[in-house]
């Protein structure tokens, strides 16, 4: 009898290992398949560089060497799928003809970057003692040395969807030589062949536009009366102001009615960098980290809105630790990168609230002043609304008033049911419509 016992015992111990493997095994699967669609997700998301899913084309700018795990990780973790950084020319050839890509760090970031389904935003910049006198290409055996670069940069990264940026600001202080529109124009035409060649999937914006002004106008209409908008898949500007982020509005109106004097195609423009510093020195705004956190939501909403499928925020985190120095405060974390500033917290909350909707359109208010963003995925709606003007109330339309306020950092004001009248302020609020 205790035998039989031991025998029925021992029997109930292997059924119950194989249920446990078996169960194991289903967990393990589930993972895997979890994994590749989230991986899939992820590829498919560098395929396609102008989606308007957000936060697909969200991204801030950075000054990373090295490896930067704990950098990387945060804009992860923020939700950003764009990083812009500088891929310096004097740094990876150093001697004529040897290229070192390891060393400064860019092999690992690169690496980092894709493995987190975030898109490399690749500056090809700037120029090089080798082979030129200023930080300028005027020269052919610059030009020629440059394009070799390029050659080199592109056919190590081929293949990732990266955003190429031929230059920075070509139009400011980065190209010391003026005028310049013709030297960079045929620069951009070269350069574009050559990363066309090398990596098909890539994207080739230029000219990094220094600001939007009548200046910057004239200049940007030189360099289309050279042919460059052939060679080129976007424009990039940089729309920084000391005014609210909504007055961009009027300027990217002006650059469609400017493009389309030169080219029949659709361009798309891109914001490629543009934010507001806390510094109290300066010139101003002189934001505290309060507007600074509102002017950044805004900033990617109005975007959105005027049809700017990527938008880089300029910066990451704080370049110094002078409050009166405006370079140093324009980033979303401090200096010391462990620690947030409010415009970092809202970011993050921005990106995880409306991760995987669309801006579907803009609900009339009565009151140009007033906005309120109306974002939809396949389920739900979410309400973003703010104003440029004084503190007041509005009455939102009735089929949005059921659901949950929260603040710019997620924080839940109220529930509603039935009430219309609500508080707009300059800092936007969430009504999450479920």
């Amino acid at each position: 009898m205790e035998k039989i016992k031991k025998i029925n015992w021992n029997f109930k111990g292997r059924k119950s290992l194989k249920a446990i493997l078996f169960s194991l095994i289903c967990i393990l699967v589930i993972f895997v398949v979890w994994l590749q669609k989230e991986r899939s997700s992820d590829e498919q998301n560098l395929k396609e560089p102008f989606t308007k899913e957000i936060p697909n084309g969200f991204g801030v700018n950075t000054h990373l060497t090295g490896r930067s795990l704990i950098d990387v990780d945060l804009i992860n973790d923020a939700g950003f799928k764009v990083v812009r950084q500088d891929i310096y020319w004097e740094k990876v050839e150093k001697e004529k003809g040897i290229f070192d890509f390891a060393t400064p760090g860019y092999d690992d970031l690169t690496d980092e970057l894709i493995d987190k389904g975030i898109r490399p935003y690749y500056i090809l910049a700037y120029s090089n003692k080798l082979y030129e006198k200023n930080q300028s290409i005027v020269t052919k055996k610059g030009q020629d040395a440059f394009v070799r670069y390029v050659s080199k940069v592109t056919s190590r990264y081929k293949n990732k969807g990266i955003v190429w940026e031929i230059w920075n600001e070509p139009n400011g202080k980065f190209w010391e030589t003026k005028p310049n529109f013709k030297e960079y124009s045929s620069l951009v035409k070269r350069v574009s062949k050559t990363i066309k060649e090398n990596d098909p999937s890539g994207i080739v914006v230029a000219p990094a536009l220094a600001e939007l002004n009548n200046d910057s106008y004239n200049w940007l209409e030189e360099f289309f009366k050279q042919g460059t908008l052939d060679y080129i898949d976007a424009i990039s500007v940089h729309p920084y102001r000391k005014e609210n982020p909504e007055t961009v509005s009027y300027d990217y109106q002006n650059l469609r009615t400017l493009i389309s004097k030169y080219s029949k195609k659709e361009i798309p423009i891109i914001s490629g960098e543009w934010g507001y510093s806390t510094s109290q020195g300066g010139e101003g705004p002189h934001l505290d980290e309060q507007k600074q956190a509102e002017y950044l939501v805004r900033m990617f909403l109005i975007n959105l809105m005027s049809n700017v499928p990527i938008s880089v925020w300029y910066d990451w985190k704080n370049d110094g630790n002078d409050p009166l120095n405006g370079e140093h405060n324009y980033g979303l974390r401090k200096n010391d990168v462990n620690f947030p500033k409010r415009s970092y917290l809202a970011a993050n909350n921005m990106n995880n609230i409306l991760h995987g909707f669309k801006l579907n359109k803009r609900i009339d208010l009565g009151n140009p002043n007033d906005y309120a963003l109306e974002f939809t995925n396949k389920k739900n709606v979410v309400i973003v609304y703010w104003t440029t003007g004084s503190t007041h109330h509005v009455n939102i339309p009735f089929k949005y008033s059921q659901g949950r306020i929260l603040t710019i950092y997620g924080n839940e004001v109220s529930k509603i049911k039935s009430s219309t009248n609500q508080e707009i302020s300059s800092s936007p609020r969430y009504l999450i419509n479920k």
